[in-house]
């Protein structure tokens, strides 16, 4: 597999990351997943703009123009003759090396790297269960997909371990934040419900293309609060994210 390191096209075996890198130390740094269809990379502006976004939030040096970030990202496809073949791409910025501690360096030199391998989307149902655990990220955090995966982890952990596909998480106030690692759509009294940003859930590039299309066709996504309650009696399920795409799935 060849991949993209700070600049370069090289094989993966040849890749390396230093042992100071905050990614690595602090998970300072942040990451976008993108689905090539074959064809095209999905959604490819919207991702580029929230790696942007949360670049400058967290003061991390980024200086990808969106046309280079494409051609990056394109050029990597060509290098694994993916043309034509669908596949999941990630592309991780973080802050690079710096000595011990939380201490900002003088000298920022950030790591870029991206990888891309053949992907298929999965079509089959989801079997989901509620997590134990609460959901108390806050903004700003929230809004960008950083290197701090731990609470998805401790869920797909949950998920195994009760034969799940995934489970969902709710806030401090009992509302719906999402999946591991999806937004969430129920489908409940003839209306496609989805929670709102403000109770912590990512602004998920294809929630966003989601609630896009419907407010297109006439039939707008209600963004409200979602409980427990909701969901349980809810008539179809969603599971939605850029790998994903959208995946009905059913309490099990």
């Amino acid at each position: 597999m060849i991949v993209y390191l700070n600049g370069e096209y090289i094989d993966a075996s040849q890749a390396t990351v230093s042992i100071k890198d905050r990614g690595f130390t602090l998970g300072d740094g942040l990451f976008e997943t993108l689905y090539y269809d074959g064809r095209s990379i999905e959604c490819l502006k919207p991702h580029f703009e929230r790696l942007n976004k949360g670049a400058q939030l967290f003061q991390i040096p980024f200086n990808l123009l969106f046309s280079e970030f494409k051609d990056t990202l394109l050029k990597l496809i060509d290098h694994n003759q993916l043309q034509g073949i669908s596949a999941a791409l990630r592309f991780t910025l973080t802050r690079g090396p710096s000595e011990r501690g939380i201490q900002l360096p003088e000298t920022v030199i950030p790591t870029t790297l991206a990888t891309v391998v053949p992907y298929q989307r999965r079509s089959s149902l989801l079997h989901l269960g509620f997590s134990q655990y609460c959901f108390q990220q806050a903004e700003p955090l929230c809004s960008v997909k950083h290197l701090g995966y731990q609470l998805a982890i401790l869920g797909r952990l949950e998920a195994d371990q009760r034969g799940l596909d995934d489970v969902l998480f709710f806030n401090r106030q009992g509302y719906l934040v999402g999946a591991s690692t999806a937004n969430v759509f129920v489908f409940k009294g003839g209306q496609l419900i989805t929670p709102p940003l403000t109770d912590g859930c990512l602004p998920g590039i294809m929630r966003g293309k989601i609630i896009a299309e419907m407010c297109k066709s006439k039939t707008p996504v209600r963004v409200d609060h979602l409980t427990r309650q909701d969901v349980e009696v809810a008539e179809r399920i969603f599971l939605t994210n850029s790998l994903i795409g959208s995946v009905p799935g059913v309490m099990a």
